[in-house]
């Protein structure tokens, strides 16, 4: 007797997850990186991004990025960008797992960026990465990531 193995459909991916190479972002996720974008967009010494795909391979297309303060042109656009930020923020959501993270910092490093954020909102915890070094973890308070100076207010970002 001959058996059959039924298997359950993939799951389709959506466009959103098959450009960026992540799951859709839940509630949470995207009310934490309008926080710290806005909280950020403050800040005269620098230009911050939101959801640009970085020209590596393969392809990644962090959360937030910090650039150095530059002009910029409405009248040229790009898909994939080859400058590197500064900084670049990831945040986990409910439906994200950190076993992509581990493969994106070192590409991060090695691609000139000087300091790789991980936000965890489920927890109120940012970690800030820096080559070669253990990350800094900050609960609440004055985060202050030593690449960039930039400081932020944690109690803000995690406010209910």
């Amino acid at each position: 007797m001959e058996t059959t193995e039924t298997l359950a459909p993939a799951k389709e991916l959506s466009d959103y997850e098959l450009e960026r190479g992540k799951p859709m972002p839940s509630f949470i996720h995207g009310i934490t990186q309008m926080r710290i974008g806005s909280t950020l967009s403050r800040l005269d010494d620098f230009v911050v991004g939101s959801e640009i795909t970085l020209d590596l391979k393969p392809r990644v297309t962090p959360d937030i990025l910090i650039f150095r303060k530059r002009k910029i042109d409405f009248q040229r656009d790009e898909k994939r960008i080859s400058e590197m930020p500064l900084t670049v923020i990831e945040i986990l959501s409910g439906t994200q797992g950190m076993e992509n993270f581990d493969e994106k910092l070192p590409r991060y490093f090695e691609a000139g960026i000087q300091s790789v954020w991980l936000v965890q909102p489920f927890i109120k915890t940012i970690a800030v990465f820096l080559p070669n070094q253990e990350p800094q973890v900050f609960t609440k308070g004055e985060l202050r990531d030593p690449a960039t100076n930039i400081s932020i207010n944690l109690d803000e970002i995690f406010k209910s």
